[in-house]
């Protein structure tokens, strides 16, 4: 191999390598991975201008409350022993319904209303397994 190839396979080795030792040096950083929160751990600190949190909990029964233009809404998270008020504008999930499991992204404002910018929504009735005797089988 002559010396300009061999310059070419190294300059591409070192790229791979250094691609390489930054995903993985982003994957494995603490805050890499975003975990969420408990709507009781997340209010447990203060964590206003903090940056992006996911927080967990169920919709609030009668919480819901959709403001004019179709993409906004404000509503309650709980997680059975604290509440958060949260607003929200975006697509809204078919699934959003009161009492539905939700993830919410975003940040905590100084008021105390935590502004999501993604919403993750499902209805826990329709992801559950059959009953026995109820499998859902087709015969043919």
């Amino acid at each position: 191999m002559d010396r300009r190839r061999l310059k070419f396979v190294l300059l591409g080795l070192g790229f791979a390598l250094s691609l390489t030792i930054l995903i993985v040096a982003g994957i494995n950083r603490p805050g890499g991975m975003v975990y969420y929160l408990t709507v009781s751990e997340f209010l447990a600190e203060d964590r206003h201008g903090d940056g992006d949190h996911r927080v967990n909990g169920k919709v609030e029964a009668g919480s819901i409350e959709r403001l004019p233009g179709g993409m906004d809404l404000r509503f309650t998270v709980t997680d059975g022993s604290a509440t958060l008020p949260v607003t929200y504008h975006g697509v809204i999930p078919d699934t959003f319904v009161d009492e539905a499991a939700v993830v919410v992204e975003g940040r905590l404002e100084a008021n105390g209303t935590f502004v999501a910018h993604q919403l993750l929504a499902k209805c826990p009735s329709k992801y559950e397994a059959a009953r026995d005797g109820e499998t859902g089988s087709a015969s043919y």
